[in-house]
């Protein structure tokens, strides 16, 4: 009898935790922009012109991403006990061509959420992919839709050669 409630407890237990495990997280740049592509959760896919050059772009982009983006930010709040959270931006930016670059977002939180195992380096937050267009430049935006508002805005104005200021991360 203790056996079979052992069994029916450990079940209970696994359907319990079933969905976090089902959760998917990509492990790979190519497996987030697959899934932004094909329009899996709340993301959305931008396409860019900047008439700037692409060195240019590519450039500025490279100087704004690891002083603005490369950031760690740490949080505390009272919730009946002193909780400590934090946030680790870890940005990347790549020559893939002559003439194209990838930029990579991931985030690392900590602590840690329940689920999947995110990939080194971080969740897979944004990434673009840029090429030289007619002497301008053009960018494939790959990102969340919600809670990423300034960090898009801060990106779409280096896009265009504007150094503006860095965004405000939470």
């Amino acid at each position: 009898m203790n056996t079979k409630r052992s069994a029916i407890a450990l079940v209970l237990s696994l359907a319990a935790f079933a969905p976090a495990a089902a959760i998917w997280v990509p492990q790979t740049r190519q497996e987030f922009v697959q899934a932004v592509a094909d329009g899996k959760g709340a993301t959305a896919v931008e396409t860019i012109h900047s008439d700037q050059p692409f060195r240019r772009v590519y450039a500025l982009l490279q100087e704004k991403v690891n002083t603005c983006l490369d950031v760690k930010v740490q949080r505390t709040a009272y919730v009946g006990y002193m909780e400590r959270s934090s946030t680790d931006y870890n940005p990347t930016m790549r020559l893939v061509g002559k003439d194209r670059a990838e930029f990579t977002l991931q985030v690392e939180h900590n602590p840690r959420g329940v689920g999947a195992t995110p990939p080194p380096g971080g969740l897979f937050y944004m990434a673009a992919d840029l090429r030289s267009v007619d002497g301008g430049t053009e960018i494939v935006l790959y990102r969340p839709t919600m809670g990423v508002k300034k960090i898009v805005a801060s990106l779409k104005q280096w896009f265009d050669g504007d150094p503006a200021p860095c965004p405000k991360l939470k």
